[in-house]
């Protein structure tokens, strides 16, 4: 490590401070700073290792966090696409009702049409481990949605839900997510570059609203936030110097890691917690200060044997009610039975996100499948490899944290352009993530190491030849110049070169910022700058909308929720368009079509007795019913996708009347066959209900 050094005049203010290698000082046992001194730049420089210095600034941000949170929960401001239904099954209200301004997007139908109606269903409900509609077994326990169970301690953006109204628990679930992960990301991030004020603050802003995140409705945030908290919480932890410290640290790191790893969704935690593991074996590396990390190490001990302990309670209670679950979803045909080995490449490639200016939900490469699957983060990767040589090179230094990230990136890149073989893909899990699904949290890592990487060489610049500065900046240009032809080519015609000029330029003076050698005043200011413009249409990903009217007030909501109530236990099928399934889903009546986030065998064994067309539907599926009589009693069963299939069945089956089906929605007018044995209760425009005759 370093002498301590004056910061050069030509630093940035306000972007950070410089902290060097003197005695420890004890911040976690609230101890005040032993000294502070000023460069000639101005800028405050605290003597001494410490974590995270909760100023001014900081206690300011956090406010303003809280408050946006509380105002926009109570105003029901939630960024959800719900306001598409007035679209899908218009009802002849006002178009834009709920929406607030941009656009709902019909490409996050998982999330109005799906996850969505889960949540409502689960809300009318009153929040049962058991609800067919949903899925067989208990299917909240290992979705993610809300339930009356110990486990809903450890997903906090649904507390609002058993606090508040339902729109108001709605905005909770979606503010929690965003506001809470600015929070704890900032707080992970000012670790990591030692209290670097806004270049944590403008990092978490970039990773939340990044379109890797943000374009998927911030699906992967459940496992961020606390994954950030875990982090935090370990390294105060291993640094903590008092009894208080050591407690309060010890209950974050239990509820985050149990709410990390009880936010089931393996593509993206398996990678994920790589990262976190990189993350917190650099820290350590870096800051190795034997005063801190054995100071009451007993007590440290102790904190750590007790909050395992407490975690394997934790984990064995929630896997003796969710055994039947895990085993049902762990053998099913689609996602249980999965394996990569990985080497799919990336969904575009790994520089298109340079170009996600030119492309939106309508307009994109074909080939990219769509704006979600091509979404990714922004990378300097190369430019840093080649940026961490020069240093090492020229300073003989090497920073831990950045060679543990730096790790982290090659690896996944490898497991992601590469693969591994399908042994050492089973050894280190990853072949539960495929590689359109690592791609996300792999530019998390990205992300993080440009991060650290800025904070890093402000501190250590270096001078070089004017030869060396020549090839660094030429092969910073031949990159920039490699992914513009890569993009022109994977594109198949999409991108012109006129357009891709500006972005490659753009980037390419940035890459050439990085390097190590260009010393100027703003530097980091004038980079954060531009990549905050770049990432801050991410801020229009999703719309604004408020409250649940475009569900809750819709027509068809509102006259099934009527039948319903009148007989609660009855069951419904859909006859047709699955977007009525999915509305249908929202009312909490126990329907057999719609989504299955789990096969329900129950019913299934009924359509199916002698487990024919098992593989059809033992698996994560849209389900859509449709008629087919031929005298006989026959079921039909086709798997239709990877995700979906179909039933075909007679409305007035014997089967159907087991199952205790009493109520039938038509997409369309019925064939008197088809209602032979029902009676209409409802007509809604096109769509028509039918009651079975008793």
């Amino acid at each position: 490590m370093s002498k301590k050094k004056k910061i050069p005049a030509t630093s940035q203010p306000n972007l950070t401070r410089s902290v060097s290698n003197h005695q420890p000082i004890d911040s976690s046992a609230n101890r005040s700073v032993v000294s502070t001194e000023t460069t000639t730049a101005g800028i405050p420089s605290r003597k001494g290792f410490e974590l995270i210095v909760f100023d001014k600034r900081l206690k300011w941000f956090i406010g303003i966090c809280v408050g946006l949170f509380l105002l926009l929960t109570l105003a029901k401001i939630h960024y959800s696409s719900i306001p598409y239904w007035n679209q899908v099954i218009p009802d002849g209200s006002d178009p834009r009702r709920g929406l607030i301004s941009g656009k709902p997007l019909p490409i996050r139908i998982d999330e109005w049409g799906v996850s969505t109606p889960f949540i409502l269903s689960q809300i009318q409900n009153g929040f049962p481990l058991e609800n067919p509609a949903i899925g067989g077994e208990r299917p909240a326990l290992v979705g993610y949605y809300p339930v009356n169970h110990f486990v809903s301690i450890f997903r906090p953006d649904y507390w609002g839900f058993f606090l508040l109204s339902p729109e108001q628990g709605f905005a909770w679930w979606w503010q929690f997510k965003v506001i809470g992960s600015l929070v704890a990301l900032t707080l992970l991030l000012l670790l990591l570059t030692r209290n670097n004020f806004w270049l944590s603050v403008f990092g978490a802003f970039w990773l939340v609203f990044s379109s890797g995140i943000a374009r998927w409705s911030f699906y992967l945030l459940p496992n961020l936030l606390p994954g950030a908290l875990l982090v935090v919480a370990s390294i105060y932890l291993f640094y903590g110097r008092s009894v208080k410290a050591l407690l309060v640290s010890g209950l974050l790191f239990v509820w985050a890691f149990a709410a990390f790893a009880l936010a089931l969704y393996p593509p993206y935690q398996v990678p994920l917690g790589y990262l976190l593991v990189f993350l917190l074996v650099g820290y350590v590396w870096r800051e190795f200060h034997k005063e801190w990390l054995f100071d009451k190490l007993p007590a440290k001990l102790l904190t750590f044997g007790a909050a395992f302990a407490l975690l394997g309670v934790i984990f064995y209670m929630y896997y003796g009610d969710a055994k039947s679950s895990i085993d049902a979803m762990s053998h099913t045909v689609y996602p249980g039975q999965r394996s990569e080995t990985g080497g799919t490449g990336f969904i575009a490639n790994w520089f298109s996100e340079y170009y996600s200016w030119l492309v939106d939900d309508a307009r994109f490469p074909k080939e990219w499948l769509n704006i979600c699957e091509l979404s990714h983060f922004i990378t300097f990767a190369p430019v840093i490899f080649l940026s961490l040589i020069l240093l090492f090179v020229y300073s003989r230094k090497v920073d831990p944290l950045l060679m543990a990230v730096s790790l982290f990136v090659l690896i996944f890149w490898a497991w992601i352009e590469v693969g591994f073989p399908d042994w050492l893909a089973k050894m280190t899990l990853l072949n539960l993530s495929p590689t359109r699904r690592a791609q996300v949290p792999f530019g998390v890592g990205n992300v993080f190491l440009t991060l650290l990487y800025l904070d890093y060489v402000r501190k250590h610049p270096i001078k070089v030849s004017g030869l060396v500065s020549a090839l660094a900046i030429g092969g910073v240009v031949a990159l920039m110049i490699y992914a513009a032809v890569l993009n022109l080519n994977d594109s198949n015609g999409f991108f012109k070169a006129h357009q891709v000029f500006l972005p490659t330029l753009f980037f390419a003076a940035l890459s050439v910022l990085l390097l190590p050698f260009w010393r100027f005043p703003y530097q980091t200011v004038i980079f954060c700058s531009a990549i905050f413009l770049f990432v801050l249409p991410g801020l229009k990903a999703n719309p604004v909308s408020k409250g649940l009217a475009p569900l809750t007030d819709h027509l068809l909501y509102k006259n099934i929720r009527e039948l319903h109530e009148q007989e609660p236990k009855a069951r419904w099928v859909v006859i047709g368009s699955q977007y009525i399934t999915y509305m249908v889903s929202a009312t909490g009546v126990n329907q057999l079509s719609g989504v299955k986030n789990l096969p329900d065998f129950k019913t299934m064994r009924v359509l199916d007795p002698t487990a024919k067309r098992d593989s059809a539907y033992n698996r994560y599926a849209h389900t859509v019913y449709y008629t087919y009589i031929d005298g006989r009693d026959s079921t039909v069963i086709n798997n239709t996708f990877e995700d979906g299939y179909a039933v075909g069945v007679d409305p007035c089956s014997p089967k159907l009347k087991k199952l205790n089906v009493k109520y039938f929605v038509f997409d369309r007018a019925p064939q008197p066959a088809e209602i032979r044995c029902l009676r209409q209760v409802r007509k809604l425009g096109s769509i028509e209900i039918y009651r079975i005759n008793d």
